[in-house]
């Protein structure tokens, strides 16, 4: 199998692109302060900041992506949790505790294990996978501007697209 030529996405030029977009489709709520950050892997699992949700973005970083054939920064999960929503941003993504978890579609699509080197997986061993081969972007929306939120998701898996969506 060849190796696609994947580039970790620019978080930062992506968000200016969706400035000019929302700004464009007069996204109800915007401009708004939106705080972009990265965590390289290995990661650990993030909080959300006190009156934020977030648009989240699960990438292979570029040095495990080196050595499958998805390639790095291969996009795996893009989602939004609300500012109520600490438990989805924090920790259920890991597991498989909630219906749409990436762990749980990482277990069960076992016909993209080829395409992403996951074929050693078990529900034992899934959240360390993801934390030391998983880079995290996050987009913190202010708890009130959730149609802003709900825009900048469509957005940026509309640009990096994702593996996992609705699996």
């Amino acid at each position: 199998m060849t190796k696609r030529s994947n580039e970790l996405f620019d978080h930062v030029a992506l968000l200016n692109e969706f400035n000019k977009a929302a700004s464009l489709a007069e996204v109800p709520g915007w401009p708004c302060e939106v705080v972009p950050e990265r965590l390289y892997a290995p990661h650990k699992q993030p909080h959300l900041p006190h009156g934020y949700g977030a648009v989240y973005v699960f990438s292979l970083c570029a040095s495990y992506g080196l050595t499958v054939a998805a390639g790095p920064g291969a996009v795996l999960k893009v989602g939004k949790a609300g500012a109520q929503s600490n438990p989805r941003f924090y920790s259920q993504h890991y597991t498989q505790s909630a219906g749409s978890t990436l762990a749980k579609s990482l277990l069960k699509n076992q016909v993209l294990c080829p395409l992403l080197g996951t074929q050693h997986l078990t529900t034992s061993t899934v959240k360390s996978w993801m934390m030391q081969n998983l880079d995290r972007t996050h987009y913190f929306v202010p708890a009130a501007e959730a149609e802003v939120r709900s825009a900048l998701e469509i957005f940026i898996r509309a640009h990096v697209g994702s593996i996992f969506e609705g699996a």
